[in-house]
């Protein structure tokens, strides 16, 4: 069957026609990259972030009454025009929104995300200038460096990736391990770092793929290996929930900037509590839990993820897990604090060693415990504050309606106010009388 040349120019003609109609949704409009923030709803989220020509999104969510939200506002606005074509910025109220902002589990504000291919990720980084511009850098720069020698991706370890974990492929550029290490290296390199070592020839006799994964943190010798490469398990899915598992230092200092990615990553957390300023005691329990780390069975170690916290600093924070400064140093382990149902730990009133600990925690001589409540009676401040945040945005209806009724108690009546001019009057009178006289 053949074509003629005039209905495959008209054909080409209204396929260019339709390529450029903006893509249209409620108030939103694409088609072509940003360069302001764009308020984003229920309707036009998924199109906004499904848009191919803006296929990377920083998200805010975020309520009109929040003083953090408002803080950001002009920093996103002074950022967009310099990332043009590269991050497009997307802000939802989720006080007018509350079905995109439930489906994508806000509880707190601003929250923030990014959005790559259409898919919706934790926004790992900071909230200033130079880190958003960074994170929008590091993010248009290709997902996957390639590396001719081993070497290279040791040394990078130790420089460009100090502070991150490398995940590190070798195989053939069209196996279907590089295809999925690339789409995976994609979506996730916001926090973690993805190089590529080709073999250009089968290294076995028989011809098996030689190809793997590896896991490479600084200061850690033995790398960990995706234990499977075989085209039954090697998906899109598998492979990323394992770079997620594994995307953890071994020993983290925990901060309030890593602990609630931490937390809330799958595993049980296994804490050191110390006052973070006596760096000899910080370093004795940072050897202790790294030669356990590094020596006990595979099955024990990967149960739980590792960390130091400041048990002075966070001492309110603690306190609902029975934590006292004066028994510092101690152990504490938090369930992952993103599953369903009340939050769980265990703890040790007194520092033994970290297999002690342990052994004690499986074998049930120490029980599982549930956070204690702040009481009105113990901490009336405490227990306001939390009930407060607790019932956000709800809250602030009470504190508005007493608000008023203490403007109405102290605001004057207008039978007073206008008594108060009568009386004024008279005494003017009285004394222009006098004058008069």
């Amino acid at each position: 069957m053949q074509v003629s040349t005039t209905a495959l120019v008209i054909g080409v003609y209204w396929l260019s026609l339709l390529s450029a109609i903006p893509l249209v949704a409620g108030d939103y409009v694409g088609g072509t990259p940003h360069d302001k923030p764009v308020d984003l709803d229920n309707d036009s989220f998924q199109v906004a972030i499904d848009d191919v020509a803006n296929p990377f999104w920083f998200l805010k969510f975020y309520a009109p009454w929040c003083g953090h939200c408002k803080r950001l506002a002009p920093i996103l606005r002074d950022v967009a025009p310099q990332l043009k074509g590269k991050m497009a910025i997307g802000k939802i109220d989720c006080t007018q929104h509350k079905t995109v902002c439930s489906e994508h589990k806000v509880k707190g504000f601003p929250t923030l995300k990014y959005s790559i291919d259409g898919e919706v990720f934790e926004y790992p980084g900071g909230r200033d200038e130079t880190s958003i511009v960074a994170f929008a850098e590091k993010m248009s720069a290709p997902a996957v460096t390639r590396i001719r020698r081993l070497e290279e991706a040791k040394k990078f370890a130790y420089t460009d990736a100090s502070q991150g974990i490398i995940f590190l492929g070798s195989g053939k550029e069209n196996s279907k391990l590089y295809q999925v290490f690339s789409k995976v290296a994609r979506k996730k390199q916001a926090s973690a770092y993805f190089l590529w070592l080709d073999q250009l020839e089968t290294p076995t006799d028989d011809g098996r793929d030689n190809s793997y994964v590896d896991r490479i943190e600084a200061e850690i010798i033995e790398p960990r290996r995706w234990e499977s490469t075989g085209a039954d398990d090697l998906t899109e899915e598998t492979f990323g929930a394992w770079v997620q598992d594994q995307n953890v230092p071994t020993l983290a200092t925990l901060t309030k900037n890593n602990f609630h990615k931490i937390s809330r990553n799958g595993r049980p957390l296994l804490m050191s509590i110390v006052d973070i300023d006596n760096e000899a005691l910080v370093a004795g329990v940072k050897a202790h839990m790294m030669d356990f780390i590094l020596k006990a069975p595979k099955k024990y170690v990967e149960k739980h993820y590792y960390g130091v916290f400041d048990g002075k600093k966070w001492a309110k924070f603690l306190g609902q897990f029975g934590v006292k400064q004066e028994d510092n140093p101690q152990y504490l382990i938090l369930a992952p604090l993103n599953l369903p149902g009340e939050k769980t730990y265990w703890r040790n009133e007194t520092y033994t060693t970290l297999p002690d600990f342990l052994q004690a925690v499986e074998d049930g001589s120490i029980p599982p415990r549930s956070p204690q409540k702040v009481k009105f009676s113990d901490d009336p401040f405490g227990w306001i504050t939390e009930k407060f945040v607790q019932y956000l945005p709800f809250s602030i209806i009470p504190i508005f309606m007493l608000l008023m009724v203490i403007i109405l108690v102290m605001t004057p009546s207008i039978e007073e106010y206008e008594n108060d001019i009568i009386e004024d009057d008279d005494d003017l009178s009285e004394d222009e009388s006098k004058k008069t006289k």
